[in-house]
């Protein structure tokens, strides 16, 4: 029985000292091998197969680059189908088409002559795109990056730019007419953005019988603005800071005031038909009743108490 066992112990033993005489006699062994033919063609072949190599990746360069070429033009067209499609529908707000835009103007395909009329485009980046003759009319451009783009010939008419960036912007010929900008927003130098027809909206601003029926206005800041006689009608200020503006006279009919501020807020004479004020802060029963059709708004149950009205069941929109 102990036979084999002996044998096992025998023949590690060989295997160990083989291995220690190779380790021992490496060089010499590698140079005894380096004289075989075998081993020489053995390299001869290893060399011949790295040229090989190399020349096959060589020859696939043109067809990578043809295949990224191709992968290429399929996603612009595809960018363009989303593009188009948002276009088709009227819808406002798509950020696959927001996407498609930013990726083609990357790509430094021209954008020119693109349909995005009232398109939600806040901090869209299309910094140095070709954007001429582009109908941006209405749309919302809070915050987009469009340095060194060429807008020439686009149409901003009423375009929100609060917070956009423009700077060395090409505007030849664009329409800026009744335009949104604050005090944050970067023009080309020496672009005077007012004279262009675009309305500063920033605190005490001076804008008397502006008319803007319908704009969206959410979150600004006109605090101490002279807005009167301004017409208002419809327009949306959400959240918006109205604290001692001047609406003496304005048409704020329909107008929507949820979560703003009309702290000391001159509503004389102020249109306030339909208007509503539901969850709007600093309002006064003295400053409302300074106005016109003041009875015929919402405001929140607890100020229709105040004001001696039944109250009706308002929403915030």
């Amino acid at each position: 029985m102990l036979k084999p066992h002996r044998t096992q112990i025998g023949l590690g033993l060989l295997i160990l000292l083989a291995i220690a005489i190779v380790i021992i006699f490496s060089d010499a062994i590698a140079t005894w091998l380096s004289h075989w033919a075998f081993i020489q063609v053995l390299e001869a072949f290893s060399q011949l197969g790295v040229l090989i190599a190399v020349a096959a990746f060589l020859l696939e360069i043109p067809k990578r680059e043809e295949r990224a070429k191709a992968e290429k033009q399929r996603l612009h067209f595809e960018y363009w189908q989303v593009i188009d499609a948002a276009a088709a529908a009227g819808t406002a707000t798509s950020y696959a088409r927001k996407i498609a835009l930013e990726n083609l103007a990357k790509d430094g395909v021209p954008l020119r002559n693109i349909d995005a009329p009232k398109a939600e485009l806040r901090r869209i980046n299309l910094a140095g795109a070709d954007l001429t003759g582009s109908d941006l009319g209405e749309a919302d451009l809070t915050g987009a990056i469009l340095d060194g783009a060429d807008l020439s010939k686009a149409y901003l008419y009423r375009a929100r730019l609060h917070g956009a960036s423009l700077w060395a912007a090409q505007l030849n010929h664009a329409d800026f007419r009744e335009a949104l900008y604050d005090d944050q927003t970067l023009f080309p130098e020496g672009f005077e953005a007012a004279k262009a027809g675009a309305y500063l909206i920033a605190p005490q601003t001076v804008l008397p019988n502006i008319q803007l029926p319908k704009a969206i206005l959410w979150g600004v800041n006109l605090q101490g603005a002279n807005l009167q006689n301004a017409n208002f009608s419809d327009a949306r200020f959400h959240g918006a800071c109205l604290q001692k503006a001047n609406l003496r006279g304005a048409n704020l009919h329909g107008a929507k005031f949820r979560h703003a501020d009309l702290t000391e807020t001159n509503l004389t004479e102020a249109n306030l038909c339909q208007a509503n004020f539901w969850q709007a802060t600093g309002l006064t029963v003295e400053q409302v009743q300074a106005a016109q059709h003041w009875d015929e708004a919402t405001y929140s149950p607890e100020f229709c108490r105040q004001l001696g009205l039944a109250a009706v069941g308002g929403t915030d929109e």
